[in-house]
């Protein structure tokens, strides 16, 4: 009975928030991934549990006899292995394992033609749509989308990309949308996803520049490609970070106070467990004065509650103030693709 309960528990939860994720995405949360969600995270409550259980055994081994010191000392350890390693372990598991959410719709939707294409990173299928342009001569634009998104929720600015005459392609990242993985690293692992697409480019449309707009993680991805691997002729920024743990220690972190910092290193390790990657060394800042070297342009909303604005301020000191920086009175996260100028900066930027 017990067992029925925590599943409905189980499945109200996860259910409710790709429901919500939906809805808001403007996508859809397929049974399948519902499914797979439930059972892992289940899995790994189980699996907490019993060692829970393990630990309270052993316990009573040490300390045999049912006294004060013994109680006291179950129960500090307890709290201690739930704050130091239960409640991070399923922090970075909810983190690190983003909710699938399908595109619902299509670039038809919104009056585009395009075609599917697909290309591989790490192994890993990447799903992506190619919309043509009328001028098929001109720059193709590589536009990638952010943390718990899809291609789809990214239209918008591939529709302003077209009505300025270029081509775009648009693709999920790992972990998102139609493509394979499991795990996201915010945009550090999602670096080689950026280079296989912008390769796909090179490929298929051999001798056009290729620049690149990119939002929140994609953007974060898109500084360590290029600075890496020197891609894209023209960089759009738009609502990404320069250092992920200040990032995170100032707004998931941030009701911790001093417990925020040995948080973010037991995170770092299940991260790592994860995905093999240590996300603490996801600090764009510390390589985008390599971006430098070609037309930059930064933006961010000055309301934006998920990145503070103040992380592309310093991005813009990183690159030595050789990039053309434009902070969106008011704007929250990545809304400043609503911003009446916005177009105009684009078509601005690409020209020039």
């Amino acid at each position: 009975m017990r067992a029925a309960i925590y599943l409905v528990l189980l499945l109200a939860l996860v259910g409710g928030r790709g429901y919500m994720l939906a809805q808001a995405l403007g996508g859809r949360y397929p049974p399948a991934e519902l499914a797979f969600d439930v059972a892992a995270l289940g899995l790994i409550i189980v699996g907490l549990r019993l060692f829970d259980a393990g630990m309270k055994r052993g316990l009573a081994r040490l300390i045999p006899q049912d006294t004060r010191l013994r109680r006291g000392t179950t129960r500090t350890l307890h709290a201690l292995i739930v704050l130091g390693v239960g409640f991070p372990f399923l922090l970075v598991t909810l983190q690190f394992h983003p909710q699938r959410i399908a595109p619902g719709g299509t670039p038809k939707n919104v009056g585009l033609d395009y075609r599917d294409v697909a290309f591989t990173a790490d192994g890993l299928r990447l799903s992506g749509w190619f919309i043509p342009a009328r001028e098929p001569r001109r720059p193709v634009v590589l536009v990638a989308h952010g943390f718990n998104a899809n291609k789809e929720n990214f239209l918008v600015p591939v529709v302003l990309v077209n009505q300025l005459g270029y081509d775009a392609l648009l693709f999920d990242f790992r972990a998102h949308g139609a493509s394979g993985g499991r795990a996201s690293t915010f945009g550090l692992e999602e670096a080689a996803d950026v280079k296989a697409a912008h390769d796909w480019i090179r490929r298929t449309h051999p001798g056009r520049p290729v620049y690149a707009l990119a939002y929140s993680m994609g953007a974060s991805a898109t500084v360590h490609a290029a600075a890496a691997h020197g891609l894209f002729e023209r960089r759009v920024l738009d609502s990404t970070f320069g250092d992920l743990e200040r990032v995170a220690r100032a707004t998931l972190l941030r009701p911790f106070g001093p417990l925020a910092r040995p948080l973010w290193n037991v995170g770092r390790f299940w991260g790592w467990v994860w995905t093999g990657a240590d996300v603490d060394r996801h600090r764009p800042e510390r390589v985008i004065r390599a971006l430098a070297d070609r037309p930059l342009l930064l933006i961010h909303g000055t309301r934006d509650r998920l990145i503070p604005h103040t992380e592309t301020l310093r991005l813009y000191e990183a690159t030595g103030r050789r990039a053309e920086l434009w902070l969106v009175p008011d704007g929250d996260h990545v809304q400043t693709v609503d911003h009446p100028e916005y177009r105009d900066r684009l078509r601005a930027f690409f020209a020039s």
